[in-house]
Parts: C-alpha cells; structure tokens; sequence
C-alpha cells in the first residue's frame, strides 16, 4: 500500500471542479468530460446511476461512493427513465459550489468531483485500475472513508468554502477510496496492482519509487526481494506486464516531467532521477515521452497553470 500512495501521491491535477448538487424530482443529469477522473458521493436521498461499466442501471443511497477512472460518460437521475440534461446547461445555475435544480419533489444531495490528470501523468496507475468503483460507505469500516466524506461534505456546503482545502480533501478521499479498493477487492492476477501486491516483489517496488537516483540493478533489486536475479526479473514481469528497470525508468521519466515543469536545471534534474549525464537522461526521456526534456519544457510553459 506504500508504492500505491506513493505513485498516487505523485499524480498532478490541471484543474479540478467540486460541486454540490441539490437536486428535486424529477431531474437528472449527464456528464461526459473526457479524460476526467470523477467521484460523487451521495449526501442525502438516492438515485439512479448509468454507466458504459454496467450492463443495467445502478440504484444508489446516501452512503454510496462511485468513481469513474477512464473518463467514461454517466448519468445520474432521480428514476432510470428520468430525462437527463447535459451537466454543462445547469452551469448557469451555479452559485460558488452549488447547483440546485428540478422540479420541486422530493430532494437529492451530491456531491461531484471532476480531476483532470495532467495527460502525461495518469501513467500505470490509472491503466492498472478498474475504470469504474463503486462503495458504500455505510456499508464498511473504513473511518477515514467516512471523516474525509464528512469533512468534504461539509466544506462544499459552506457559502464561502474554500477551494485550497476543498482540493485537498477531494484528494485525500480519492486516495483512501482507491486503497480500501484494493484492500477490499479480489487481487488481479497480472498488473501493477498484482504486483504491488505480491509480498516478494513490494519491496523493490517501494525502494525504486522512493529513491530514483539510486543506480539500481536487476541484481540489487533481486537481493532486497530475497530472488535470485533470474527469478525476480521473472516473476516482476510476469506480474506487473514490464521488465522492473523499464518500470524504473517510466517513474524516473514520470518525476523528470514534474521537475521539468519547475525551474530545475536539466542537469540537475538527470542526476535527482538516476541518470550519470543530461546526454543518458536526454536519451531515456526521449525514448519515453517522445520529445526532449527541452521541448517538454518549453510545451510545458506555454500550457495554462495547473489548479494548485
């Protein structure tokens, strides 16, 4: 669970929208912002959720936590054949974090959270994730769960909430949501979480992520897993999908583009994730991200600022 919040952890946001549905039957809306990690979570009453992930409509209650993870289009409504409006049209009705419409029956309360990841960062774990979590917070004993829901609740419904702490607490519970997704689920057999969560190959993991200077080898990395170097290379390919050194220069390449979109050096930057010369560093950057980390960074500037 270390490498799974370290690598969440390491996600950028370019920009984020919370908001507080109030919502009266009938009423419905959708929402199909591509490329968007989104979450609601159902404050009061309940509702209907479609999704491309299920075959047949979803009946949710207050309690329930969804997450749509590959940016996949869904509705939610008051009843299954309740018509639905696109999600940007109730934009005029918004006052700060709140949006209130339908038509006067009886009330629903959401709140909704759009991420959207930097292109570059989604990377292996968003890929290693199913697209679609459901939870119900009533349902289990995960207290973190329940005090950030309370703690998001509760900032969204203040007039003047503030967005800084909104953010933050949006993403503490997507981290804690998707851990006690993994926690919870039956493990996939191949895949970064299969992976993470095989004890022998946990540790190498956790040391290449926490230090990616380190001039890492497949025999060093075998050593700290207790394999022989055959085995390990083996066994980390089989289960997460790659060779672990490619796997340690993605999350180099990964940690290089944040450093690059800073006012770091890319001399500097070379040595801080593991590579002897900005020459080796231009190479393995190349290779991954296609262009160089120059060009990265002069494409990074000319991009809007992330949401901070």
């Amino acid at each position: 669970m270390d490498s799974l919040s370290q690598l969440i952890g390491a996600l950028r946001l370019e920009n984020a929208i919370y908001t507080r549905f109030e919502a009266s039957a009938p009423w419905g809306h959708r929402v199909a912002h591509h490329g968007q990690i989104k979450f609601v979570l159902v404050v009061r009453g309940g509702c209907w959720l479609r999704t491309p992930a299920l075959a047949e409509p979803l009946e949710l209650q207050a309690g329930d936590l969804f997450l749509v993870l590959d940016g996949a289009p869904y509705s939610v409504s008051d009843r299954p054949t309740s018509r639905c409006v696109d999600c940007l049209k109730l934009e005029t009705l918004r006052e700060s974090f709140l949006i209130r419409y339908g038509g006067g029956g009886a009330g629903t309360t959401l709140v909704s959270v759009a991420l959207q990841l930097a292109g570059d960062d989604a990377g292996m774990l968003v890929e290693a994730l199913p697209p679609f979590i459901h939870l119900r917070l009533e349902a289990n004993r995960s207290h973190s769960l329940h005090a950030l829901a309370e703690l998001l609740r509760s900032e969204i419904a203040e007039e003047l909430g503030s967005l800084p702490i909104v953010r933050r607490l949006a993403e503490a519970l997507f981290i804690s949501a998707v851990r006690f997704h993994v926690q919870q689920a039956d493990v996939p057999k191949r895949g970064l979480l299969a992976a993470i969560a095989d004890p022998q190959l946990r540790r190498a993991l956790r040391d290449m992520q926490e230090d990616l200077a380190h001039p890492w080898t497949l025999e060093t990395l075998a050593t700290r897993s207790g394999m022989s170097r055959a085995s390990f290379a083996a066994k980390f390919r089989s289960k997460a999908g790659i060779p672990p050194l490619e796997y340690l220069t993605r999350q180099r390449i990964a940690a290089a583009r944040s450093l690059l979109r800073q006012d770091v050096a890319i001399a500097e930057i070379a040595g801080r994730v593991g590579y002897e010369s900005p020459i080796s560093f231009a190479r393995a950057f190349r290779r991954v991200a296609g262009s160089t980390p120059g060009a990265f960074r002069r494409q990074a500037l000319r991009e809007p600022t992330p949401l901070q």
